[in-house]
Order: structure tokens, then C-alpha cells, then sequence
């Protein structure tokens, strides 16, 4: 992790940590700025959600107004600046994703105030303050589907819901992996290795999978686990147990996943299911 600190008088002193994300790119987290930005661009996506204080930005020669909530989204080569523009001071949480990752797909911006993009970049940072690199990826690439721009979804006709693009469907793989997770629930190989054996890249089976059964293979994993903890608490396991042979890292998590699909916990449908 790199801390970068800038003075300024009168002011709390200006923040800027840059966190290593691997894979992917990086975290960027800014507190307290008042320096302008000067016009620049980046090899890569920035996506980030502005916490405190407006800002003048300049994106392509146009002109917008930057305010709490907004989410500003650059693409690779934008070329951007912006100041302030309300007196105060500039809070901001950033990601830098890599173009390989999306496959340089282009996304809309650089201002949306779409609340489900923003639910969906702070679940990013959920997933990020987690340390979970798969639950990350996955995250990162539900924020990105909702930002595809539709030119971008109109070229590729089997995107047209707005999935990113993928050289092909890989639906084999898919189905290879769902089989997989079916058979180890409890201790599954790792995307990463998953993909190896396919020869594909983890994102490219990420895609390929949430095309063929319409949700992301971490999040299908952790429903499979749950139907099989509902047979196990129906047998009278208890749910620690439970947490435990389904492949959950203790009865919090299940307990988290079950209200997640259920709407109640584990002991409670125990409980509700005991005859």
C-alpha cells in the first residue's frame, strides 16, 4: 500500500492511498483534496463515486458537474480535469480497472447517477475491504455490465441484455464448472485453476458461466451450498456443522447466505422444517 500526502494550510492535510489490486488494477481513495486536476488520461477504466465536495469536470472538451453520488467513468484515453468548484474540500473512492479485463468494451459516462451503479461500485468495495479476489473480480465485472454503453452492446448482438463480450460462449466450460461445484462444494478448486484447465483467463469464465446460467459462479456456489445446508438442517444437522461440510467459513457466513435466499436464518428454518 502507497500513502501519498500533500499540505495545505488551513485545511486537514490532503489524502491519497493507492492500494495494489491484482488482476484487476488498483483502489484509489482520496480525502480532503483541493488541488485541480490537470488535463490527462490512462491507459485503463476509472471508476469512482464522489463522497464530498462538486467539482468541475472537463471530459473530451465537455463540460459537467461532479456532486455527492455521482459516479464518474473514464475510459481508457479520456482525456479528463477537474477542480473545485463549491470552496470545500474533495473526497473520493476509485477503481482502476485493466482494458484487458473488459476487453475494451466501452463504458458510458463520465457522469452517471444511476443509484444501481453506485449500489453496485460500493459492493466493489465491499468485495475489496473482504480481501476475496474472485468475489472482487465478480464484482467489478456487475458494476462494468451496468456501464457498457449501448453502442458497445448493439455491436454484439448476443450482448444485447448488456453483457460484457466474450471470444465466444464457452459453454462447455460453463457447464464443466457448474458440474465441479456440484461435486466439491465444500472445498472447490479455484477459478483461477478452473480456467487453467479450460485454457481460458478467470474473467473469461466468469463471463462464460454467467451467460450459460445467468448469475456469477461464486454467487451460484454459494446458492448450491445453501440448498444443500437446507437437506442437512432438515436432517437435523446442527448449523455449525452445517457451515462447516457445505464449505461456508463458519455459521456467520451461512447464516448471512441463508437470509440472503431465504429471509430467515438456519435455526429458524431448522426449526420451521423439524418434524
Amino acid at each position: 500500500m502507497k500513502t501519498f500526502d500533500m499540505a495545505h494550510k488551513d485545511l486537514k492535510t490532503p489524502e491519497c492511498i493507492v492500494v495494489p489490486l491484482p488482476g484487476i488494477g488498483e483502489r484509489r481513495r482520496y480525502r480532503g483534496v483541493v488541488q485541480p486536476f490537470a488535463a490527462h488520461s490512462h491507459g485503463y477504466y476509472v471508476i469512482g463515486v464522489v463522497e464530498e465536495g462538486r467539482r468541475s469536470l472537463v471530459c473530451n472538451g465537455a463540460a459537467f458537474e461532479l456532486v455527492p453520488g455521482d459516479l464518474a467513468v473514464f475510459n481508457p484515453g479520456d482525456v479528463h480535469g477537474c477542480e473545485q468548484s463549491d470552496g470545500g474540500v474533495f473526497a473520493y473512492d476509485s477503481i482502476a480497472v485493466a482494458t484487458e479485463l473488459l476487453d475494451g468494451v466501452r463504458l458510458k459516462g463520465p457522469k452517471m447517477s444511476d443509484p444501481a451503479a453506485v449500489e453496485a461500485f460500493r459492493e466493489v468495495l465491499g468485495a475489496i475491504e473482504d480481501g476475496a479476489a474472485t468475489q472482487m473480480a465478480e464484482a467489478v465485472l456487475r458494476l462494468c455490465e451496468l456501464l457498457v454503453a449501448e453502442e458497445a452492446a448493439e455491436d454484439d448482438p448476443a450482448d444485447a441484455a448488456g453483457t460484457l463480450p466474450s471470444a465466444g460462449l464457452y459453454e462447455d466450460a460453463a457447464q464443466r464448472a457448474m458440474a465441479h461445484f456440484c461435486g466439491h462444494l465444500a472445498s472447490p478448486a479455484s477459478l483461477g485453476e478452473l480456467a487453467a484447465e479450460e485454457g481460458l483467463s478467470t474473467y473469461a469464465l466468469i463471463r462464460a458461466y454467467k451467460r450459460r446460467f445467468a448469475i456469477t459462479p461464486m454467487r451460484h456456489l454459494a446458492s448450491l451450498r445453501v440448498e444443500c445446508a437446507c437437506r442437512l438442517l432438515r436432517e437435523g444437522v446442527e448449523p455449525a456443522a452445517v457451515a462447516a461440510e457445505v464449505g461456508f467459513a463458519d455459521q456467520a457466513h451461512l447464516t448471512r447466505a441463508f437470509k440472503q435466499r431465504l429471509g430467515t436464518t438456519p435455526g429458524a428454518y431448522q426449526r420451521m422444517t423439524d418434524r
